[in-house]
């Protein structure tokens, strides 16, 4: 299947829409309860959005540069860093995508030990975006910290 930008657009103009939502939930945080998991066995909350914007980050960038690249990492202290990170990636990730073309689109990438299609990165960007964020939500609940309603998009 031949892709093109204009087909995957109005998905990352709706994702748009998710990160101003995650953002918010990001902001929720107490900044003394970043490293809180609920168990050994899971990501702290700091990790999994540091992983949610990681991997956002270089899935599009195997979308343009047609080679795998492992999820961009920072040295995350405080909130402020976190914030940070959160919005750098999500403004590069948005930047190297203005800069996709359709030929980079439609090649194979070999990556996750198989090849996809160059045009799958966003799309999977976004579901690991919403997998993660569903556990943001809950590690809030287990704190006592009501989230906001995860289709609040005019916050």
């Amino acid at each position: 299947m031949q892709m093109s930008k204009m087909m995957i657009q109005p998905r990352l103009d709706y994702f748009h829409m998710i990160h101003g939502v995650t953002r918010r939930i990001v902001d929720q945080i107490p900044a003394d309860k970043l490293d809180y998991k609920p168990t050994d066995a899971v990501r702290t909350f700091s990790e999994t959005v540091q992983h949610m914007y990681g991997c956002l980050d270089s899935m599009m960038k195997m979308t343009k540069e047609g080679t795998f690249c492992e999820d961009t990492k920072a040295d995350i202290k405080t909130k402020a860093d976190l914030n940070k990170f959160v919005d750098d990636m999500f403004a590069s990730a948005m930047k190297t995508w203005e800069s996709v073309t359709d030929a980079e689109l439609n090649r194979k990438v070999d990556a996750y030990g198989t090849s996809f299609d160059a045009w799958q990165f966003p799309f999977f960007a976004v579901d690991e975006h919403w997998h993660h964020r569903g556990a943001l939500t809950i590690y809030l609940r287990m704190l006592g910290i009501a989230p906001i309603m995860i289709y609040d998009y005019q916050g």
